[in-house]
């Protein structure tokens, strides 16, 4: 488990660090064009990535998919803060079906969207989501294996007004 999380966003992955030639980093990535959302996020869900090697179990804040009953919900129209905490010692690229994600990497407007956004071990990154696609989406990491042991969850976002993007 780690102990003390910190923003990895400047790091090559691992196996990288020494490599001959440049290796892309997620700082270095910047949107073609701005995100038409500019929006400040009205509220932060925060959510640990947890598991357990020996047992093999993975889930988000201790709870595997099994055990938890309520969704993480939205409002159409929200924009949300996702702050996602890797307490363990393996890598996450975590997916949100139906909705981009922009990841908060320093670059101001030129933030670039992300469907899935790997969270190196021991790292804290966030995202910003406007639920803009009403109804449930599968939220999950993906690493097939991590989702099937309980990396799982699902985002409900309530119906829009009548008449305004339904999905």
């Amino acid at each position: 488990v780690a102990m003390v999380s910190q923003s990895r966003l400047h790091e090559p992955g691992i196996g990288l660090e020494d490599a001959p030639h440049r290796v892309l980093v997620y700082t270095d990535l910047k949107a073609l064009n701005p995100w038409p959302d500019q929006r400040r996020p009205r509220r932060e869900i925060e959510l640990h990535l947890t598991g357990n090697m020996e047992r093999y179990m993975w889930s988000f804040d201790g709870e595997q998919f099994s055990e938890r009953t309520e969704p993480i919900r939205l409002v159409y129209g929200e924009r949300v803060r996702l702050t996602f905490v890797n307490d363990t010692m393996m890598n996450h690229p975590i997916h949100l079906h139906g909705m981009w994600m922009v990841l908060d990497n320093g670059n101001g407007h030129e933030n670039p969207l992300k469907h899935t956004i790997n969270v190196k071990p021991a790292e804290r990154l966030s995202v910003d989501v406007t639920a803009d696609a009403s109804g449930n989406w599968a939220f999950h990491c993906h690493l097939l294996f991590h989702m099937d042991m309980g990396m799982f969850r699902v985002v409900s976002v309530s119906k829009p007004p009548h008449g305004k993007g339904e999905s």
